[in-house]
């Protein structure tokens, strides 16, 4: 009897958990790549609308006005808990990478927040250039 209260306590601890992720919260939240706001305090914005059951739009930017550097985003996003399935189109421009030019991502990408993190962090990190590492961030 006793073994048999051991291994269905280990049964139960095997299963995996079928929670519900958290909604998305609809609204303006920070929008960054690294790039424009290190040592700055200049975040960028994109909107977030629920349009079903998980699923929202996403749109916006951010924008150094001094160098036109930017990133862009717009498409949807599949809420899954901390990762997001995204799928639309990101371009980012930076006049020190790639050689100025833009680079432009589309189709599906993650977003995956990890930790006490308070943002889903791209997980597609890799430049048009093959060698820069962007950190292109959602805040929560």
């Amino acid at each position: 009897m006793k073994y048999m209260l051991i291994i269905t306590f280990f049964y139960f601890l095997s299963l995996p958990a079928h929670s519900q992720p958290k909604p998305v919260r609809t609204g303006w939240h920070s929008f960054t790549i690294q790039w424009i706001t290190f040592n700055k305090n200049n975040p960028g914005s994109v909107y977030i609308k629920e349009i079903g059951k998980d699923e929202y739009s996403v749109e916006g930017e951010q924008k150094d006005p001094k160098s036109h550097d930017n990133v862009s985003i717009k498409g949807t996003i599949l809420n899954q808990g901390s990762t997001l399935k995204f799928n639309g189109k990101i371009v980012s421009k930076i006049s020190f990478i790639n050689g100025g030019q833009p680079c432009e991502f589309n189709g599906l990408s993650i977003f995956k927040a990890s930790g006490k993190r308070k943002y889903w962090r791209l997980q597609q990190m890799l430049n048009c250039d093959g060698e820069t590492t962007d950190y292109i961030d959602i805040f929560f």
